[in-house]
């Protein structure tokens, strides 16, 4: 006989009293939306903690909401802001988003847009606000989520990250992206247990950014002091990554420096 114990709004449970050398198995149903069905099986006296987290659905079985659809002058102001920031004009396409934003506080894509410029600007606080102002009229949007606990992480506000981050996979769970920057921000506060589960949720995902997850986990081995696993990611991230990318640099001394400390335990 157990006990099952609900301990947070995350998820996360407590059996108790489990038989440790019995296999267990514990099956998620599918909502039809988020996740598909999931089943996990383990041995309570090999694995105390059983972690795992949902399959994504299968192609078949997804459904997506249907797509907002703005008023035509509204989604003509939205392409022409498109275009001009194309046209690098980033004043202009500011100036037409705004004006698609305030005509229609529901049109998710405007405040989206204008936010990930910013972005690419490294505007992160004008990124920030402006994916704040989308949320107040739509909470649930995980792609507004998404890219404000991305913002964030880019900005060092890790606290605000985790807690965005962890609120779109609430919604959401299968968004390798999201794990991706929650594996971030934990990394760069020394939660590697955490970081590393997240990582790891981020990697089923073929779509996540396979040169940030490459790097995060070569940060993430280089903090537990596994030199070997973190050069092999940190060599996969200079295989990937784009020749002008400022981290190379830093990356390279970081490889070097674990060489020789490896080196040096070699020789006592």
């Amino acid at each position: 006989m157990h006990d099952v114990r609900f301990t947070d709004s995350n998820g996360r449970i407590i059996l108790e009293r489990l038989q440790s050398n019995n296999s267990f198995t514990i099956f998620v149903a599918s909502d039809e939306l988020n996740w598909g069905d999931t089943r996990y099986t383990f041995i309570p006296g090999e694995n105390a903690d059983a972690r795992f987290y949902l399959k994504p659905l299968t192609v078949a079985k997804l459904v997506k909401p249907s797509e907002y659809k703005p008023r035509p002058e509204i989604a003509a102001l939205h392409d022409r802001g498109i275009k001009a920031f194309e046209d690098s004009k980033p004043d202009e396409a500011e100036a037409l988003l705004r004006q698609a934003m305030k005509a229609d506080p529901k049109y998710v894509a405007a405040f989206n847009d204008l936010g990930e410029m910013f972005m690419r600007r490294q505007k992160f606080t004008d990124a920030e606000q402006v994916f704040r102002e989308g949320l107040q009229s739509n909470p649930k949007s995980v792609a507004l989520l998404e890219n404000l606990g991305t913002d964030l992480v880019h900005a060092a506000k890790y606290e605000d990250a985790i807690t965005t981050l962890r609120e779109e996979l609430h919604i959401q769970p299968a968004r390798g992206q999201a794990h991706l920057q929650l594996g971030a921000a934990l990394v760069e506060t020394g939660r590697y247990a955490q970081a590393e589960a997240e990582l790891a949720a981020a990697k089923l995902d073929t779509v996540a950014d396979q040169v940030g997850l490459q790097l995060y986990f070569g940060k993430l081995y280089a903090g537990t002091g596994n030199f070997i696993k973190s050069i092999e990611a940190f060599t996969a991230y200079l295989r990937l990554a784009p020749a002008n990318s400022p981290s190379i640099p830093v990356i390279r001394a970081a490889i070097a420096r674990m060489q020789d400390e490896m080196s040096k335990r070699g020789n006592h």
